[in-house]
């Protein structure tokens, strides 16, 4: 038995080398495992720290465009409030202009009325101006009868006085 007692003990540092090396070659392994989850672990921090920003960044972003969008808003508002006025605007000018037509026709009727009035106004003064010629014409041949009548009736005079003298 003596001889199998240096097989079984080397049969069991075989066993506990194959042992050692099945329990290294476990133990690279998870270290590998921890080296790779550590580095995954520092990826997902790296990721997270990154994604946290861009979701401050984000965020940020979205208050801002929220207020752009209330100030927009805001702004419709106020553009369809001047809008409403200028339609009532628009209304009630068009009911002026339409008011006004009655208006431009009895401007038109009273124009022509005063076309005709002031054609009418200029046939008189031409009557009158031709009037007045005839009339100075009578003038002129009243005088000349006045003044031959005058020198008749001196001559008569005239003839009179000598008559009556003698």
């Amino acid at each position: 038995m003596s001889f199998r007692w240096p097989l079984v003990l080397s049969a069991l540092c075989v066993a506990l080398a194959a042992f050692c090396a099945t329990q290294w070659v476990r133990e690279a392994e998870l270290r590998a495992e921890l080296l790779s989850a550590r580095l995954a672990e520092r990826d997902l921090r790296e990721q997270s720290a990154e994604a946290r920003r861009l979701g401050e960044t984000y965020a940020a972003e979205i208050r801002r465009l929220d207020g752009r969008v209330a100030e927009l808003k805001r702004a419709e508002e106020a553009v369809r409030k001047e809008l409403a006025v200028a339609a009532a605007a628009l209304v009630a000018a068009r009911q002026d202009a339409a008011g006004l037509a009655p208006l431009r026709a009895a401007v038109a009727q009273q124009n022509e009325s005063i076309r005709r009035q002031n054609a009418m106004v200029t046939e008189q003064n031409d009557a009158i101006r031709a009037q007045n010629e005839n009339l100075r014409k009578l003038i002129a041949e009243r005088d000349a009868v006045v003044r031959l009548l005058n020198e008749r009736t001196e001559q008569l005079n005239k003839l009179t006085a000598e008559r009556a003298g003698k």
